[in-house]
């Protein structure tokens, strides 16, 4: 007996040296072993961007416990041609920033070229407060994920069926369109289960899908962030996915869902790796896919725009540019804008909305307790680069934008886009240059002196000023006659007024001799938009010699002014100086 086991043995041990047994991430001695490939990709999110690269490095470290296959890519850096790349053959994918999902307010049908997908920097080094939404069209028609891949969709806004913070949560049928639209680009491009956690790490879902045995959805049903509120409906995006919803009521509380192939085990993922055991990582070849211009020899000069700046109008951007000889700019080149204010109040930091937790006190209803601050950021539409076609006419390209909602100064940087919408790279940005904008209100005025600025005391003198209209009306009007049984009327013009202050006086002289100096000039009838006027603004000078400001408005026929619209006054400082003695007789 013990002779036959041993030979049983020793013939197995021949069979295993000869043959060994196949392992689930080898095919034969022959190949590399293959192992997960893990992408982890923070995009730009404004201050909650170095919360969520802290959350996402401290997770690679877990995913490198697994395989040794990891990528990561972070903002300023996460450009989508690197995310493209890094995302080939990936079994595992861990994205944090933000979400742009449908339904929601931005849209009145679902748009895949922006929504339900990533949001990137969309240049190299474009810092974390502005992002470019790469959607679901791009994801399914360019990204090959390894089979049985899992999406981890962490701290959005849409994926998991909410909105966004400090707007209305929506009802159960937006929540369920929401989880639906947001998994199915990732599963057109191979995903077999795309899980959303608005508020959760991914710690437990990175073990699971890479280390555990149970299937997917045993693991996320046991997740730390399980609130036992399961609900399940059939995907209409992704015919034979199921979608689960795990809310914190059966109306609301929208902030974990998943939608998977039923069925779907860690070990499937496992079996369908296309990572390199040596931990090679991705193609590499990310940065080589971001377009250039410069071989063009390409030279732009300065942006001018054509058209109104009032606040919150449409307006025209016209740029000239030249290239070298046998070049030309492409076919479909698009563009964008982003406005930073230069002279608004710094924001005041506001602490995120709070997510809420039971206090496990007491029995029943668990009574609500506030928890650490969420991590889910609302989306700020000035933040978002969106490019539009523009038009290359001869030496000119020009597109239309629209000056922001808020009058003040602001730098107007242009970033050029392939006609993907994919930024060109930054030595292509680098050539071109910025434009110093004054958006207006509705009614507004550039005043310049034209004049010394300075006066004898007591005088009684002309200061010359260049007086533009910046507003979107006219000042007045001209004289109209009876016409039709229509009553006729009078011209009517605005006025330029101004008050003296004193500046750091001494006494109360000075101080009186201001406020009884005067000064005011009409303008012309009907002064329109855009036109400026050379206007004689009659002073009388205070009475005591020092220096002063003479603050200016305009006040229109109706009574309207700058400064009771909001305008900050406009300040010519005055020196205003004692008469020179006469000279003596030679």
């Amino acid at each position: 007996m013990r002779r036959s086991v041993v030979a049983v043995f020793v013939a197995a041990f021949v069979i295993g040296v000869i043959a060994p047994a196949a392992s689930p991430t080898t095919t034969n001695a022959a190949e590399p072993q293959t192992v997960p490939r893990v992408v982890l990709v923070v995009g730009p999110s404004g201050a909650a961007t170095d919360r969520y690269r802290a959350e996402s490095r401290a997770a690679a470290d877990l995913a490198r416990t697994f395989t040794p296959d990891v990528t990561e890519l972070y903002s300023p850096n996460a450009t989508w041609p690197e995310v493209k790349d890094a995302l080939q053959g990936a079994s595992l994918v861990i994205y944090m920033g933000h979400g742009n999902g449908w339904p929601s307010r931005y849209r009145d049908e679902l748009f895949g070229g922006t929504q339900n997908g990533f949001g990137l920097n969309a240049t190299q080094g474009d810092g974390d407060g502005t992002h470019q939404y790469f959607g679901e069209s791009r994801i399914a028609k360019e990204v090959r994920l390894a089979p049985n891949a899992v999406v981890l969709l962490h701290h959005l806004c849409y994926a998991s069926g909410l909105s966004e913070p400090g707007l209305p949560e929506g009802n159960l049928d937006q929540a369920r369109q929401r989880i639906d639209n947001y998994a199915a680009g990732f599963i057109a491009a191979g995903a077999s289960a795309v899980i959303a956690e608005a508020y959760a790490p991914p710690t437990h879902l990175i073990k699971s899908v890479l280390g555990s045995r149970r299937s997917i959805e045993s693991s996320w049903r046991r997740a730390p962030s399980a609130n036992g509120n399961v609900s399940a409906f059939q995907s209409l995006r992704s015919p034979g996915f199921v979608a689960l919803m795990d809310s914190a009521t059966d109306t609301a509380g929208f902030e974990r869902s998943m939608v998977l192939r039923s069925g779907l085990a860690s070990a499937d993922v496992l079996r369908g790796a296309r990572g390199s055991a040596n931990g090679a990582g991705p193609q590499g070849q990310g940065a080589s896919l971001i377009p250039s211009l410069l071989g063009t020899g390409l030279e732009i000069g300065q942006p001018t725009l054509r058209g109104s700046s009032v606040a919150g109008s449409a307006t025209r951007l016209r740029i000239g540019y030249d290239v070298a000889d046998g070049s030309s700019l492409p076919d479909g080149l698009t563009a964008s804008v982003r406005w930073t204010a230069l002279d608004a109040p710094a924001a005041t930091p506001q602490r995120p909305a709070e997510a809420m937790e039971p206090s496990g006190e007491g029995e029943g209803e668990a009574e609500m307790l506030p928890a650490a601050p969420a991590t889910v950021v609302a989306e700020r539409p000035g933040d978002v680069v969106e490019p539009v076609a523009v038009s290359v006419a001869g030496t000119a390209i020009g597109f239309d934008v629209t000056t922001p909602a808020t009058p003040g100064r602001y730098r107007l940087a242009i970033t050029l886009h392939d006609p993907t919408g994919v930024a060109y790279d930054t030595g292509t940005q680098a050539a071109v240059p910025a434009l110093l904008v004054q958006v207006s209100g509705e009614l507004d005025a550039a005043i310049i002196a034209a004049g010394p600025t300075e006066a004898t005391v007591g005088a009684v003198t002309v200061l010359p000023l260049w007086v533009t209209n910046l507003g979107r009306e006219a000042w007045g009007h001209g004289a109209t006659i009876e016409r039709a049984g229509r009553a006729g009327g009078p011209a009517t013009a605005a006025r330029v007024v101004g008050q003296w202050l004193a500046i750091g006086a001494g006494d109360d002289g000075q101080r009186e001799a201001a406020a009884a100096a005067t000064a005011s000039a009409d303008l012309a009838p009907a002064h329109e938009p855009g036109t400026t006027a050379l206007v004689e603004l009659s002073m009388t000078v205070p009475t005591v010699a020092g220096e002063y400001l003479l603050v200016l408005d305009i006040v229109t026929p109706d009574g309207d002014s700058l400064v009771a619209a909001g305008r900050d006054p406009i300040v010519i400082r005055m020196t205003v100086s004692e008469p020179e003695p006469p000279s003596p007789r030679q």
